[in-house]
């Protein structure tokens, strides 16, 4: 899976997470898949992050709408500033509808990632942790913690970072996607480099 395939499932995450403070939405929708190029790894700057919402047909309209309205609120927030500086501001298209019923399922089915599954028991993915942190300016600190994260590649050196270690993923130079199992070591290496942080938890489909 490609840095930006990995980028478009945690940016679409973080949009749903806004979607999913809605009470009145959370037992109405039963999966949510990402597709089309951002799964294809051909994203350009001006195309849409497809997502799809399984939901019954009564609940189509309803679903949609609080959806443009939990849009809305993503796209003025905190996590959304965040994403413009790495920027990565794609639109989000949201489709909602039952899932067999829909024209585009044969897509889903055959490159899809599954996103959202109300029961977890069929959820082929794995939890892990978004971490987003500030590069220091000082170019001695930067470079103490560039390596202890990705390792150092200069000639004649080998070493591997804490990354390789904990099979995570570099999305942007101070984006990191790190398995669950490794959250509280991630936080203790960039605590004892006195680095600011945040974290998001996401699901990885493998």
């Amino acid at each position: 899976m490609d840095k930006q395939t990995l980028k478009a499932i945690a940016y679409a995450q973080n949009a749903l997470s806004f979607i999913f403070l809605q009470n009145e939405v959370k037992d109405k929708i039963n999966s949510v898949y990402l597709y089309g190029s951002a799964v294809r790894g051909e994203l350009l700057k001006e195309s849409d992050i497809d997502v799809f919402i399984d939901c019954a047909q009564e609940h189509e309209n309803n679903v949609k709408a609080i959806c443009k309205s939990s849009l809305s609120k993503f796209y003025v927030s905190d996590d959304y500033k965040k994403w413009e500086i790495l920027r990565f501001t794609n639109n989000i298209s949201i489709e909602a509808g039952e899932f067999m019923k829909w024209e585009l399922k044969t897509s889903i089915l055959a490159e899809g990632i599954l996103l959202y599954s109300k029961k977890p028991e069929v959820l082929p993915a794995t939890r892990a942790v978004l971490f987003t942190f500030q590069l220091p300016k000082k170019k001695k600190n930067y470079f103490n913690l560039t390596r202890a994260l990705y390792g150092r590649k200069e000639q004649g050196y080998k070493e591997h970072g804490f990354l390789k270690e904990a099979n995570g993923h570099k999305v942007a130079s101070n984006v990191i996607i790190i398995p669950k199992e490794y959250q509280q070591k991630t936080m203790q290496l960039l605590q004892s480099k006195s680095i600011s942080y945040s974290m998001k938890e996401i699901w990885i489909n493998e």
